[in-house]
């Protein structure tokens, strides 16, 4: 495969001297296998997305949908989801130790048991679902772009697009020979290689292969060895053959993996400030002291001691395929995939709570979220799009995943003397049926509903090594979801909509002997939403607006066991709710300056009467933390519901001088905000407000472009996220927050064919 990586690269860089060659392709209705397509209207290019599973306008979506272009992701130094995330107000991503405790939010929607197998929020490649944690970032340089599909899309989506699903969308091949080469070189060791080259066999078939390759040494001061935040290595290759004749079938086959080494988690363990001391007064904890938990703001340190033992590897493999027939204006798709995750994580735990005293054997250091996780899916759909009246949609979904959760903590990278060494395998096998159909009433006036019904087996070995116990538990779930949808084109370019939809996210299992307490079911939420959708002056203004409410119920929170010392399950209980708005605006005040910009408010809460049971390592009573205690936990309706932000922004402006050779300069600048985030439910911890600056400067010729840029402008030190992690003796908790990365300068050399 390296072999493979290094050749795609250089036969990219071989065809770097040719003419360039741009060609646009028309969007058909209901294809959702073709690259990044753009028609050309006046004001600048139009994006066709394929949020709807199946082609249209972006601005005619009756929905609120984000689209991140291949050029925007590249101008904007977008390397993982996280950066995506800045892009697009309304959604967060923070990945944690090798991606372990990955979440995305979108629109005050998260997971609240960060542990379990699902997210709230659907990833998906191209339309398939990944589902493991770690491994939910794919190469950005093999996509035309990303979508962000926001409000329950499970209806549409499947798997767990309980708030809404991200779809990495793949660049395909082209029908003429094309290629795109880039290398970058920065700061700490910044060094990345990435090369693409389609071309056609015949008339009817082309392939591409893409390959990327990059190390970074990070930016991250550690005490106890070289800086963090960095990789050893990150490497992908991948392949796809396009099959498109003249006739009525078409198919196409897409391979890609993906391997990574990274730096330990760059974590710094905050002093315990608040919360009681517990008594008899015990030694100082790995905490800092002996109260119970760091209250306030987390600012970042200047320096982070974290063992040189830690690191995380991660690997992926993703097949997928896809067939079409045209039978007249019906269309039959069939799509299948296969993929294998692993990840390995070391992290140190003692980090600086002692002063880097300790030696590596003596550490305790933990294992999470270790793979393997094993997936298979197949979907069948028969659709008409592009009719008169009615358009229609129905089909069938089988998935299979086999996943292993293990975690273990000991001393030493060995991990002798373990205080914790539980295995979680869990099979679940999901088939639904789904059917679509929208009316239109007038030309200016449609109505969509679409629907799910889906069952779920789910079965599960848990084993405590320490104990022995094994245990087998075994549920099944049955629901379905919907949504519906009014559009109303009342004027040229402008467009009303609203929305009722519900979403529901998988149930799961608890590693606890008493069987009542083994599984949980899903969560449930419904959603209302309107949203205008608007383009002035030729499309040079577009303003497009969306407000929501989310009744979130059947939350899955911790809750005591009914026996003494076992571990709190989780159970569905309490509910919240969600109120807020979105705004985005995309201006083009001449032929070479582009500004654009969004803003999202979001009122996530817990509604009242809502209990959390979790917090007891925290704060030993209610009153000890000055809160209200209330049915033998604490009482947090009406607070923020954690790793939710209040506001996000996300803007950039572009201005090209052109020159008198044919070639241009580019200036771009981007900056995202987001507001303070509480840390847990019981909110006496906060993530500070993080406000990030890039800047690019770029020479543009039809066949090279060379820039300069600069990631976190003015060098920002801030914590990404942070977890509050057991300390069993004595019984308390400790929090660890993790760093981000500070400025990165650095210069790439493009070329395309």
């Amino acid at each position: 495969m390296k072999t493979f990586l290094f050749t795609t690269a250089l036969a990219s860089g071989v065809i770097l001297a040719a003419p360039a060659q741009a060609q646009a392709m028309d969007a058909a209705p209901g294809d959702d296998i073709q690259s990044d397509a753009t028609a050309t209207a006046p004001g600048g290019n139009e994006i066709i997305v394929t949020a709807r599973r199946r082609s249209e306008s972006l601005q005619s979506i009756p929905a609120a949908v984000s689209a991140v272009t291949q050029e925007t992701l590249t101008r904007a130094g977008a390397s993982d989801l996280a950066d995506v995330a800045r892009l697009t107000p309304g959604l967060t991503f923070n990945a944690g130790n090798g991606g372990g405790l990955a979440a995305p939010t979108l629109r005050g929607v998260t997971n609240i048991t960060i542990t379990t197998f699902d997210n709230n929020v659907g990833v998906f490649l191209d339309g398939v679902y990944l589902s493991a944690k770690s491994n939910l970032d794919i190469d950005l340089f093999n996509l035309a772009r990303v979508e962000v599909i926001k409000g329950p899309q499970s209806a549409l989506y499947g798997n767990n697009a309980f708030a809404g699903a991200v779809n990495y969308v793949l660049d395909t091949p082209t029908n003429y020979l094309s290629g795109r080469a880039r290398a970058t070189v920065g700061t700490d060791g910044l060094r990345e290689i990435s090369g693409k080259i389609s071309l056609p066999i015949s008339d009817s078939l082309s392939v591409m292969a893409v390959g990327t390759y990059s190390h970074f040494g990070g930016t991250i001061k550690n005490v106890s060895g070289p800086k963090l935040g960095g990789w050893d290595h990150k490497w992908s290759g991948s392949g796809m053959v396009d099959f498109h004749p003249e006739g009525a079938f078409s198919a196409s086959l897409f391979y890609y993996h993906y391997e990574d080494k990274l730096d330990g988690g760059a974590n710094f363990m905050f002093t315990n400030n608040c919360g009681g001391t517990i008594a008899p007064i015990i030694p100082v904890n790995r905490g800092g002291s002996n109260r119970r938990f760091a209250c306030g703001t987390l600012q970042s340190p200047d320096a982070v001691n974290v063992d040189a033992a830690s690191f995380s590897e991660r690997q992926s493999d993703i097949a997928i395929g896809k067939m079409a027939l045209e039978l007249g204006n019906v269309t039959l798709r069939a799509t299948g995939s296969y993929a294998k995750y692993d990840t390995f994580v070391l992290q140190d735990q003692v980090l600086n709570s002692l002063g880097g005293a300790v030696a590596t054997s003596a550490r305790r250091f933990t294992r999470p979220f270790v793979g393997p996780v094993r997936e298979w899916s197949g979907e069948l759909r028969l659709e008409s799009y592009g009719n008169s009246v009615f358009d229609w949609a129905f089909g069938g979904y089988y998935y299979d995943r086999d996943a292993s959760q293990i975690t273990v903590v000991g001393l030493g990278p060995t991990q002798t003397a373990r205080s914790l060494d539980l295995d979680n395998n869990e099979n679940t096998v999901m088939k639904s049926v789904f059917a679509l159909a929208t009316v239109k009433l007038t030309p200016e006036l449609e109505i969509e509903g679409q629907g799910r019904y889906t069952w779920e087996d789910k079965d599960s070995i848990l084993v405590n090594n320490l104990t022995g116990l094994v245990l087998a538990p075994e549920a099944k779930f049955s629901y379905g979801t919907y949504r519906v949808t009014a559009n109303w084109k009342w004027a040229s370019d402008k467009l009303l909509y609203g929305v009722i939809a519900s979403g529901t996210k998988s149930g799961g299992f608890n590693n606890t002997s008493v069987v009542t307490e083994q599984a949980f079911g899903p969560e449930k939420n419904t959603t209302f939403e309107i949203g205008s959708k608007n383009a002035f002056l030729d499309g040079r203004v577009s303003i497009n607006a969306s407000a929501y409410y989310i009744d979130w119920t059947e939350l899955q929170l911790s809750v005591p066991s009914s026996v003494a010392g076992q571990t709190n399950p989780v159970t569905n209980i309490g509910s919240a709710s969600v109120k807020g708005f979105e705004v985005s605006m995309a201006l083009k005040p001449s032929s070479v300056w582009d500004i654009d910009f969004g803003y999202s408010y979001t009122d996530p809460k817990w509604d009242e009467g809502t209990v959390d049971f979790s917090a007891s390592r925290i704060c030993p009573t209610a009153a000890a933390c000055n809160l209200s205690g209330l049915n033998g936990g604490i009482d947090i309706g009406g607070f923020q519901i954690p790793r939710t932000s209040r506001h996000q922004f996300a803007g950039s402006t572009t201005y090209t001088i052109p020159l008198q050779d044919d070639t241009s300069i580019y200036l771009r600048a981007d900056v995202s905000y987001r507001s303070e985030q509480p840390t847990n439910a019981i909110a006496l911890q906060e993530v500070p407000v993080q406000t990030l600056v890039n800047a690019r400067i770029g020479w543009l010729s039809e066949k090279f472009e060379v820039s300069l840029f600069a990631r976190n402008l003015f060098d920002k030190q801030y914590i990404l996220s942070s977890i509050n992690e057991p300390e069993f003796f004595p019984s308390t908790t400790f929090t660890t927050g993790f760093v981000g990365n500070g400025r990165i300068i650095g210069i790439s050399l493009e070329g395309r064919y």
